[in-house]
């Protein structure tokens, strides 16, 4: 693979236009030749101005790039977002950015260096950020990155070293690989990443991480949206094991068996037998605390 392989680059939006001016700048800063770059915005039927921020773009910079398209999710939904922006790809690398996000200069250059190594899949480390300092945000950014917030996939912190992973954020493909396994399942509004990756994998691709491709989320600002996030990504979680429970991991069953084991010895306790509670309640707290002070000792690192 050299140089000159043309990329489609999917960027996904809802209700997004205070972060897409700045993730539209991000793929005018990549060095990698603008002019081999197939743009393509699709707006999940915003109630901003995000499509009217990508029309205008694409309007301003229909010659810098090799296309831009700007194409409409009626349905929202992120799985029918890829669904909507996959037939229209042409490019031989398949890449899509979150527009929470934000990218280095490199990221496609990097892109294509991987993959022309003989890659499939790649993805790179994805670290998060807040939107502003405040003490507030910087207490969800603590949240965030404490296993008890997220979880300990490797592309979460800021990998140094390579290796093949089960997934990657912001993850890039050759495009027969989508040829091969398919569009996505529109069933799993919040996990068709965790689908599509099992897919992958099923089909004999390997998945490498490769600390090259760099990419930072900022992630959401509120108290509130961030509690509706992790909900979401419960519920779907259980949904999926309905519907493809192969991409459900260990870990992602976690809360659940925790939640299970609360409410039986809860039980327990009701009866008089409370040592049961008493222990799990106990290792719980053990838990929480040593995952807290890892997340703030993490932080100080890199202070």
């Amino acid at each position: 693979m050299d140089k000159q392989q043309t990329v489609s680059l999917i960027i996904i939006a809802f209700n997004e236009e205070n972060y897409l001016k700045p993730v539209l700048d991000n793929v005018l800063e990549q060095d990698y030749p603008l002019n081999k770059i197939e743009l393509i915005l699709v707006d999940s039927a915003s109630e901003d101005r995000t499509k009217e921020l990508m029309e205008a773009f694409a309007d301003k910079h229909t010659n810098t790039f090799l296309d831009v398209k700007v194409l409409d999710n009626p349905q929202r939904i992120l799985p029918a977002g890829w669904n909507v922006a996959l037939p229209e790809c042409t490019g031989d690398i398949i890449t899509r950015w979150d527009a929470h996000a934000e990218f280095a200069s490199d990221f496609i250059s990097s892109v294509v260096a991987v993959l022309g190594e003989g890659e499939d899949v790649c993805g790179g480390p994805r670290p998060t950020k807040v939107a502003d300092e405040s003490n507030l945000q910087e207490l969800l950014l603590l949240v965030e990155e404490s296993a008890f917030g997220a979880s300990f996939a490797k592309y979460r912190g800021e990998g140094t070293t390579d290796s093949y992973v089960d997934a990657v954020f912001h993850g890039s493909y050759r495009r027969e690989v989508f040829d091969k396994v398919g569009l996505f399942d529109e069933r799993l509004v919040r996990t068709e990443d965790n689908d599509i990756f099992y897919r992958i994998r099923q089909a004999g691709y390997r998945i490498k991480f490769d600390p090259r491709i760099n990419s930072t989320q900022i992630i959401r600002p509120t108290v509130k949206g961030m509690i509706k996030q992790k909900f979401a990504n419960g519920f779907w979680i259980g949904k999926t094991l309905f519907i493809q429970p192969g991409a459900v991991g260990k870990h992602h069953l976690v809360p659940l068996v925790f939640v299970s084991a609360l409410g039986a010895t809860s039980l327990l306790a009701l009866r008089g037998i409370r040592t049961p509670l008493k222990l799990l309640s106990g290792s719980y707290v053990v838990a929480d605390l040593a995952m807290t002070l890892a997340a703030l000792g993490s932080r100080d690192k890199k202070e």
